[in-house]
């Protein structure tokens, strides 16, 4: 029996008979309990979303997807069984946790593909009439179906930036009715965009570069990011839990055992809870120096420098908390658009507003030393002392910063 189920995105979301065995499946009906913006709600409240709303979209938008290309009822039902099942790897707290995965050279989509090719999951596609392998290979990126659901214009990025942008209260130009109109399948690419729709790909392009200052690199999600994987850190070297462990909960079960822990784990926990956060001491620009990029990719380095600023600060080092994200990634740049003439060309090359999004795009990459409010000061001055010429350039909170009347600073 097919399923309606009512979304604020996209309205009505249509799950076939086919498709309602994998939805209830228990690794499926986990992603309820996984915030799709991790711990993004201290800065906006309404950024509750979950991991399970996104993966229901995603479904919704492949299917639609697969219509515009022309795909025949197999490859559509492919195409939409990988992108319901696309993050069922996912760790707690979305992409928070993940940075802990990468650090062990892994991504979720490697446990999303596990899960899919083997197991209870691969039961239930292949009773649906799938091929388990072809369906994780679409998740891992690979084949013919793979752009669909993980290419430069696909099904997952569609539905996450017009769902974080609508529960963030970020506003949009996305036509995703209007994208639908302008794709046409191609043998080499994958999925390339018509000419005529530059238009949609630039309103497109512009939510995702503004989506970064404005919620994913914004200052205070990343100092409650910061706070959550110190504290998961402590936990794992405290021998309270393994990564491994961790990776196949919650959000609220980690949380539990963050609070049940000793020291700093359950002091960054409670600050959590009660949302007294570390402010940020310092602010960076560090595009253009490449130690900065080197730190953004090696956290073992970006580990010790944060301890060396907290040991010359004499301070616990996890109140002394430096952040150093990767620079902003926009995989839509690869997009290819077909001419008039029948020829391809990226992009950039065909909208002067891409190019300068992708001049741009470094603009608001930032890297942060974040302190206790009481501390900050002093950890300002301490920082830019430690840190020399990595410091310059870099921006301090004033004086009696006017944070403190702004609590969602």
């Amino acid at each position: 029996m097919a399923v309606t189920v009512r979304d604020p995105i996209h309205r009505s979301i249509l799950v076939e008979p086919w498709a309602v065995p994998l939805l209830d499946a228990p690794v499926v009906q986990r992603l309820r309990r996984i915030l799709q913006l991790g711990n993004a709600h201290l800065v906006y409240p309404g950024a509750r979303h979950s991991r399970f709303e996104h993966s229901l979209g995603a479904h919704h938008m492949a299917g639609r997807l697969a219509a515009a290309l022309g795909l025949d009822e197999h490859e559509a039902r492919t195409v939409r069984a990988a992108a319901l099942l696309h993050d069922v790897g996912h760790g707690p707290f979305s992409h928070a946790f993940e940075e802990l995965v990468k650090e062990e050279g892994r991504r979720h989509e490697e446990a999303s593909v596990d899960l899919i090719a083997w197991g209870p999951l691969g039961d239930l596609l292949r009773q649906s009439g799938l091929d388990p392998t072809a369906v994780a290979d679409a998740v891992a990126g690979r084949g013919p179906l793979a752009p669909l659901v993980s290419g430069s214009l696909d099904a997952d990025r569609t539905d996450y930036l017009l769902r974080d942008a609508h529960y963030t209260g970020v506003p949009t130009s996305v036509d995703p009715d209007r994208l639908l109109e302008v794709v046409e399948r191609d043998a080499k690419h994958g999925v390339v965009l018509r000419s005529s729709g530059l238009t949609a790909a630039e309103a497109l392009l512009t939510t995702r570069y503004l989506m970064y200052p404005s919620v994913y690199l914004h200052r205070t999600v990343r100092s409650c990011e910061s706070m959550l994987l110190a504290a998961i850190r402590d936990l794992i070297q405290q021998g309270g839990a393994t990564l491994r462990e961790l990776e196949r909960e919650t959000d609220d079960v980690v949380l539990a055992r963050l609070r049940a822990a000793k020291g700093p784990a359950s002091e960054l926990a409670t600050r959590l809870d009660e949302r007294r956060l570390h402010k940020h001491a310092l602010e960076i620009r560090p595009s253009g120096n490449a130690e900065w990029t080197r730190l953004s990719r090696d956290p073992a380095a970006r580990r010790k420098l944060g301890a060396q600023l907290a040991d010359a600060a004499r301070l616990p080092h996890h109140m002394v908390l430096l952040d150093v994200p990767q620079p902003p990634k926009f995989r839509e740049l690869a997009l290819q658009v077909r001419q008039p003439d029948g020829s391809l060309i990226p992009l950039p090359q065909a909208s002067r507003l891409v190019a300068v999004l992708q001049e741009a795009r470094d603009d608001h990459w930032r890297a942060w030393v974040f302190a206790p409010r009481a501390e900050r000061e002093r950890v300002a001055a301490v920082a830019r002392r430690e840190l020399g010429d990595l410091a310059a350039g870099a921006v301090a909170p004033a004086s009696g910063s006017a944070s403190a009347a702004a609590p969602f600073a």
